[in-house]
């Protein structure tokens, strides 16, 4: 099987699930309870656009969710820190692969320190099971950037499309036909920052006027100067007017570009 890599989905870390899908709900997004990851503790809300989508992350045992160890959970170890510690911001994003195995092989060949692949599940709140294959990176990018984790879902694209609007997870959001168009991120060396993730992604950065671009099917990753060195903003397309909403470190903004 070819190897085919793609933006699945965002993670998000909040302190309060209701509160944060609240917030957003109140301004045009459509999050709805997503389930419990057993193992660490955690839940969830998911907010889909298309096969893309968003992930609020929170805890909901505080024990389990204090117990397992950042080698092989590393994206939601951190988003588990980040609720102890009261924050609220951007986790990492998930890149989706077409044969997991293959890029972890590459990836391991390549001197990354991956994870184990794991199957993961959790159970929706209509009782169905829900699965998948993922594994996490113990390394950093540079300028301690989190890594993007990886996932490969049991299902193929179209027919996943498929089964989550039969499910109605994909329908029309107030805020009019949003979906993610850009991530950008703040890191103090942009372009050694998006060569190596480029290099993971197995594509190219170009230099824009907006910044060091990897460009991922039709979606834009994009490197700025700047402290955080976090993801600290995503950008949605074709919202019915611009607006720009804030959720502790968390900030979308809204346009009306197509």
């Amino acid at each position: 099987m070819t190897e085919t890599l793609n933006w699945d989905h965002t993670m998000v870390a909040v302190t309060d699930l209701d509160a944060a899908v609240k917030y957003f709900n109140d301004h045009g997004f459509g999050f709805t309870p997503g389930g419990n990851h057993q193992y660490w503790g955690t839940k969830n809300a998911l907010d889909y656009f298309g096969i893309n989508y968003l992930e609020l992350l929170t805890v909901a045992d505080k024990k389990q969710a204090a117990a397992f160890p950042y080698e092989n959970n590393s994206g939601i170890y951190e988003a588990v820190q980040d609720y102890f510690n009261g924050i609220q911001r951007f986790t990492t994003i998930a890149i989706r692969s077409s044969d997991i195995k293959a890029t972890h092989r590459r990836l391991a060949a390549a001197g990354v320190d991956v994870g184990e692949i794991t199957s993961g599940k959790r159970v929706d709140p209509h009782g169905n099971l829900i699965q998948w294959q993922i594994f996490y990176v113990n390394d950093k990018l540079p300028n301690n950037l989190p890594f993007p984790f990886f996932i490969q879902w049991g299902e193929a694209d179209q027919q996943r499309e498929q089964t989550l609007k039969e499910k109605g997870l994909i329908k029309p959001h107030p805020a009019g036909d949003i979906y993610v168009k850009q991530a950008i991120f703040h890191v103090t060396d942009p372009q050694q920052a998006a060569a190596a993730l480029g290099k993971a992604l197995m594509i190219t950065p170009v230099h824009e006027e907006s910044g060091e671009v990897i460009t991922i099917s039709d979606r834009q990753l994009i490197f700025k100067p700047g402290p955080e060195n976090r993801l600290i903003k995503l950008v949605f397309n074709g919202a019915t007017s611009v607006a720009e909403l804030a959720l502790g470190q968390i900030n979308f903004a809204l346009t009306t570009n197509k």
